[in-house]
């Protein structure tokens, strides 16, 4: 089962929370506009997952020392899937 971690961009610095949330709880906070963190197969996963299973979007950071992420294929929502190793 994929658990993920609560984030947030706050003051231009991705923060990472202590949480453990399932899959199905980062996909609600996805679409209300929220981010997750979670390793690189679980973010590309959700993205998909988010996408009908039609694909993902991937983005470098936007922030300094940010984390590469993914987003549903068409940019529907807006929140971040973070993801490290």
């Amino acid at each position: 089962m994929s658990k993920f971690k609560s984030a947030e961009i706050r003051n231009g610095k991705v923060i990472i929370f202590n949480d453990v949330i399932d899959k199905a709880t980062a996909e609600l906070r996805i679409k209300k506009g929220k981010d997750v963190y979670g390793n690189r197969k679980q973010a590309e996963t959700l993205a998909e997952a988010l996408s009908d299973g039609q694909g993902s979007m991937k983005h470098a950071p936007h922030v300094i020392d940010g984390y590469k992420h993914f987003h549903d294929l068409n940019h529907n929502y807006t929140g971040h899937i973070f993801f490290g190793e």
